[in-house]
């Protein structure tokens, strides 16, 4: 970090200048180690006041220096000035730069520049200036294949200026995707199709190509674009049918999508996916109004009667019906032969005689090998 130190250390030797007289300073720094360049120079004759304040230093992670400095000047020949700092090569791929310039009789200035070193390409500045002359101000940034960015200000008067400048460079510009799956868990029997849905999205800063994904359960799945732009989706669809072989179940998959930037970093993004399993038997369920027929204002009852028809204990027992949704939860353990009935009432409405009243009913569980039983049942009942 000398050439840093010596950078941000750009005010005078021994921290500040005061008086009146001809001016003519001028520091250059050039670290080829940290691909790090510096110039200012300043030339007037008038009355001058110059430092900079305690240099700050943080090692967190990256080392990161800055130091604040500080001019004042007036005279009747205008102070000129020059400042140019420039980071990163273009045969590395990366450069910022930020040039500064004024010829003002009368300036007030107060900047702090920054830079962090290792694995990023990260320059700064926070000016407050207020000035009579002409106040210049220009920056760069070129990221090969990204993008590049040009800043130019010029102003003339008498003007009070608050601006920051930061360019970003490598580490701040990694790529990042995302993936999601739909659904993230659902429920099939042996022998029905599953569909699964995924997305890619582009979370980074940096356009990522040369896109794949793999489903462990389906192998490499297609998506609609490999080369994805910030902001950017891309999609896909697979299918599976569930084996006899499968059950119990669940069906716990693991997806993974991986590209790269243009400069080779990886991006992978991962996520799961599960099937809940419905074995063949298990639960037998039978709906039952307790009247054949019903006219507007009758209050309908109907009885659910649940029964494990199947071989172990089950429990987490869910049940929806059309009437009142669902689903409802159901405290209850049921062991081989067991079975238990419930009861809902309805208000039969005005609207409800121009058709059979249907009530579509489902209940579910999962017995003591994991695996998810279910039964259902309709019952119809004809207006009188």
């Amino acid at each position: 970090m000398l050439g840093v130190s010596l950078i941000i250390a750009s005010g005078p030797a021994g921290g500040w200048v005061s008086g009146s007289g001809d001016i003519d300073i001028s520091r250059s720094v050039v670290n080829r180690m940290e691909g790090f360049e510096y110039y200012n120079s300043m030339s007037g004759d008038g009355s001058l006041v110059m430092g900079h304040g305690a240099k700050e230093v943080s090692k967190s992670g990256n080392e990161t220096s800055a130091r604040t400095s500080s001019l004042s000047y007036s005279g009747d020949v205008p102070l000129v000035g020059l400042k140019r700092i420039e980071r990163g090569s273009l045969f590395t791929g990366a450069k910022t730069s930020i040039e500064e310039a004024f010829s003002a009789t009368k300036i007030e200035k107060e900047q702090t520049t920054g830079v962090i070193s290792e694995n990023s390409q990260l320059v700064g500045s926070d000016t407050k200036v207020s000035f009579n002359g002409t106040y210049m101000t220009s920056s760069n940034m070129h990221q090969l294949f990204y993008t590049d960015i040009s800043s130019h200000q010029r102003l003339t008067g008498n003007f009070d200026i608050n601006s920051q400048i930061s360019f970003g460079g490598l580490a701040e510009r990694r790529p990042s995707i995302a993936l999601a799956i739909g659904p993230t868990v659902s429920s099939a029997k042996a022998g029905a199709v599953v569909t699964r849905e995924y997305q890619v999205a582009n979370t980074g800063n940096v356009p990522v190509q040369g896109l794949t994904l793999v489903d462990s359960r389906v192998g490499p799945v297609p998506l609609t674009k490999t080369d994805l732009n910030p902001g950017e989706v891309a999609s896909a669809v697979a299918t599976f049918v569930v084996l006899e072989k499968d059950l119990p179940g669940p069906l716990n998959d693991s997806v993974q999508v991986t590209g790269v930037d243009y400069q080779g970093n990886p991006a992978v993004a991962s996520a799961f996916a599960a099937v809940n399993l419905i074995g063949p038997r298990g639960l037998n369920l039978t709906v039952v109004p307790v009247q054949p027929c019903a006219k507007a204002g009758d209050v309908v009852t109907y009885i659910y009667t649940i029964e494990n028809v199947g071989d172990f204990t089950i429990a987490g027992l869910n049940l929806t019906d059309s009437i009142n949704g669902g689903p409802i939860a159901i405290n209850a353990n049921l062991s081989p032969g067991d079975g238990l009935a419930l009861s809902t009432n309805r208000t039969v409405n005005e609207t409800d005689l121009s058709f059979p009243l249907k009530n579509s009913v489902l209940v579910s569980g999962f017995n003591s090998m994991g695996e998810m039983v279910e039964s259902s049942a309709e019952a119809v009942l004809q207006p009188c």
